[in-house]
């Protein structure tokens, strides 16, 4: 049991001590009692002011396009801490940040037991795990969110900061291509593993190259840069 008289301080020092992202909600309110640099980042402020007193339906109202359903789904592991009294732990969930972009993070939810036995506060943390994702899971899960796909296309390549090699935004079969000669050696295992033919490859990197500042120079230099970031 923790006496409510120094939860919250000895709370707010965890929290703004933690390496991960880190969220101290009030259980009864589901309003944000406090927030740490990283966690803020997820939302585009600056301050922990910014946070402090919105409820996750509050967020929703600018988060909306970017966070799908996921509104419903904190209420509900929510309300399962409550009613339980017990962590819950999300190994991995995906969803976009304020600027866009995709968010892979594991997340676990930690109830604050008063000194009277019920849960007076919900300590949520989360750790960044988007440089864990291949290229193409990445890229998928662009694909996934942005129905459109040049959309998608321009967000991906800004993710892995790749957006300054190309004058013209390649097409999908031409990232699908890119994406896939970063780990495959030759043309032919492009072709297998993507279900086409090595002439189809090879037009495919012939127009990449043709949308680079510099070629083939650059698709060299692309390649061995190109990670997540």
């Amino acid at each position: 049991m923790i006496n409510e008289a120094i939860n919250f301080s000895t709370i707010e020092m965890l929290i703004h001590s933690m390496p991960l992202h880190a969220i101290m909600k009030d259980a009864k309110s589901g309003k944000c009692l406090d927030i740490n640099q990283s966690h803020l980042s997820v939302y585009g402020f600056s301050k922990p002011s910014d946070m402090q007193g919105n409820t996750v339906w509050d967020v929703n109202n600018f988060m909306s396009q970017m966070w799908l359903d996921n509104a419903r789904q904190v209420e509900q592991f929510d309300a399962e801490i409550l009613h339980t009294r017990k962590p819950l732990i999300k190994p991995m969930r995906i969803w976009l940040n304020s600027r866009g972009q995709v968010w892979a993070h594991y997340m676990s939810k930690v109830p604050i037991i008063g000194s009277n036995g019920n849960v007076i506060g919900i300590l949520g943390t989360s750790q960044d795990l988007t440089n864990t994702l291949t290229l193409s899971e990445l890229y998928q899960q662009y694909c996934n969110f942005y129905i459109d796909r040049k959309n998608a296309i321009k967000l991906f390549l800004g993710h892995i900061n790749m957006s300054q090699f190309f004058h013209t935004l390649p097409s999908h079969a031409e990232t699908m291509v890119l994406i896939s000669k970063k780990t495959l050696l030759t043309n032919k295992a492009i072709a297998h593993y993507l279900k086409i033919s090595e002439g189809t490859v090879e037009n495919h990197i012939n127009h990449l190259c043709d949308k680079l500042y510099s070629r083939p120079t650059q698709l060299k230099q692309l390649l061995e840069n190109m990670d997540i970031i």
